[in-house]
């Protein structure tokens, strides 16, 4: 570490801050990464797997946007002509709905933090 002068503290502590922000930052947006998989993990063991295509059918975004994952499924189903979401289907319907999305992710919470934290403290 280089000697600083004391004239310059401020600013030596500001950029030595910014520096280990720009850590925390990469050590954050890499780490959810291993919530991302906690979340799919958790979606697929919920799942109705009927013929498993909706449950091998769940998908993450990787490293598409800066901190922030989304998960889906992408299974989709026929309907009056129309293509459809089947997990919309199971999550809302009122005549065919078995919701499970949002229970699943709700108990899924800690464990999502915890994957993220870990992975966080590996890298800083």
């Amino acid at each position: 570490m280089p000697t600083i002068d004391i004239n310059n503290l401020e600013v030596a502590i500001g950029d030595i801050l910014k520096e280990y922000g720009d850590v925390v930052f990469k050590a954050t947006d890499k780490a959810l990464g291993a919530g991302e998989k906690v979340l799919i993990k958790n979606l697929k063991s919920a799942s109705p797997s009927k013929s498993g295509d909706f449950k091998k059918s769940w998908k993450g975004t990787g490293k598409k946007y800066k901190l922030r994952r989304f998960v889906g499924n992408t299974k989709m189903v026929k309907s009056k002509g129309k293509e459809l979401s089947l997990s919309n289907i199971l999550e809302y319907s009122t005549t065919r709905g078995k919701p499970f999305i949002k229970r699943t992710y709700e108990s899924s919470v800690n464990e999502i933090a915890s994957a993220i934290v870990n992975e966080i403290k590996k890298e800083v």
